[in-house]
């Protein structure tokens, strides 16, 4: 996967974890993304503060999508294939990107406005576990916008939603 592919990755990853938080719509009980956690985290990670959310936010989102899909042949938005995550903590630590990816988690109206555009034109309307293909697609921007639209669907309508990849069996 290429660098903006992994970028595209990592924003999606932010902004689904930050909008999943408590002060958010409270899918999983944490609070890496809330006003009061930089003050916590800047001087233990004073240059990674940003990876340091986003590991946070990945562990309690995590625990949530594996509660309702299930581990074993399956990958989602949280955990996935080792070589795309070793993309993704690459991209957090790089400085350009991370000004970037900071911007998505500011506040929930700028985060449903990057998610819009990581959506697309797909238009799903699925609350739960849904699949959204094969672990060969999760190298596709074409699913990952499929799960970017999943996801946008259940926050505007209040629902949760858990969009995974399993593999052919």
């Amino acid at each position: 996967m290429d660098v903006g592919h992994l970028e595209s990755l990592a924003t999606l990853r932010i902004i689904v974890g930050y909008l999943g938080e408590r002060e958010q719509f409270a899918w999983w009980p944490s609070e890496f993304f809330a006003p009061g956690s930089a003050a916590f985290l800047a001087p233990l990670f004073a240059r990674t503060q940003l990876l340091a959310q986003c590991n946070g936010v990945t562990l309690a989102a995590a625990r949530i999508h594996d509660e309702r899909i299930g581990v074993g042949q399956v990958y989602h938005l949280f955990r996935l294939p080792e070589d795309l995550e070793q993309g993704i903590h690459r991209t957090l630590n790089d400085d350009a990107a991370c000004s970037r990816l900071a911007e998505q988690a500011v506040d929930r109206t700028s985060a449903l406005i990057s998610l819009r555009a990581l959506a697309g034109s797909a238009s799903p309307a699925a609350v739960g576990p849904v699949r959204a293909g094969s672990a060969a697609d999760l190298r596709s921007m074409a699913a990952w916008s499929t799960v970017a639209a999943h996801y946008l669907h259940a926050v505007e309508q209040g629902e949760q939603v858990f969009p995974y990849f399993r593999d052919d069996v």
